[in-house]
């Protein structure tokens, strides 16, 4: 990947020969496409290599629906053309699988869906009551930079085989009061759970986040 600084390939969009022209946040780059193996090249293919590329594959196809939970979790892990959902990509890689065998296999309960040096909830717990999904924690103001407006990050994510969605609210109570509840639609489906705070930082006036925790399956 490369920035494109010539005037005359800056407006570019696309595939001009082996190169790709794409545009992040107003600036234009240019990457190489990757060339195609051979069947003998994928067969002597090493097995390291083929668990990377499974693991590649496994993160893309879960972080990919949920691209506008990481662009609020991850939004201060922007860097050039990475974007908060390459950010969490590579995250995800290194930190969210464990062996089954020779295999590495997606562990849903180590994915984050933020990250930052926020401090985070303190025994954050989720349980199902008659209004829906009530998220709990004990009020941690004034530890570290945390205040009591902090607002807390809650999501859902649907564990049923039959994908039912995700639920979420980006700025839900603060951290003073202990307590959000979260209306799911289907309040009969199984959901991923996970809990995280935001403040408001007052320079860039973008959210500084804490790393999300889970909470299991409700």
């Amino acid at each position: 990947m490369a920035r494109v600084t010539n005037s005359i390939h800056e407006g570019l969009s696309g595939s001009v020969g082996d190169l790709v022209f794409y545009k992040v946040g107003g600036v234009t780059y240019t990457r190489r496409k990757p060339g195609k193996q051979s069947k003998t090249t994928k067969a002597k293919t090493s097995v390291i290599k083929r668990r990377s590329q499974s693991v590649s594959t496994q993160a893309h196809k879960f972080l990919k629906n949920i691209t506008h939970i990481l662009r609020f979790g991850y939004q201060n892990h922007e860097n050039g053309a990475s974007r908060p959902y390459h950010a969490a990509v590579s995250y995800t890689m290194k930190n969210s699988f464990k062996f089954e065998g020779t295999s590495k296999v997606l562990d849903i309960s180590l994915v984050k869906v933020s990250r930052g040096s926020l401090l985070g909830p303190q025994d954050p717990k989720a349980e199902r009551v008659p209004e829906g999904i009530k998220f709990t924690w004990t009020d941690n103001s004034l530890q570290a930079a945390a205040k009591p407006t902090d607002n807390v990050f809650v999501f859902l994510l649907s564990a049923e085989e039959t994908d039912t969605g995700s639920k979420w609210e980006f700025l839900g109570n603060t951290r003073e009061k202990g307590i959000h509840t979260l209306l799911p639609s289907n309040n009969n489906s199984k959901w991923h759970a996970w809990i995280a705070f935001s403040q408001e930082n007052p320079w860039t006036k973008k959210r500084d986040l804490s790393d999300s925790v889970y909470l299991g399956i409700v």
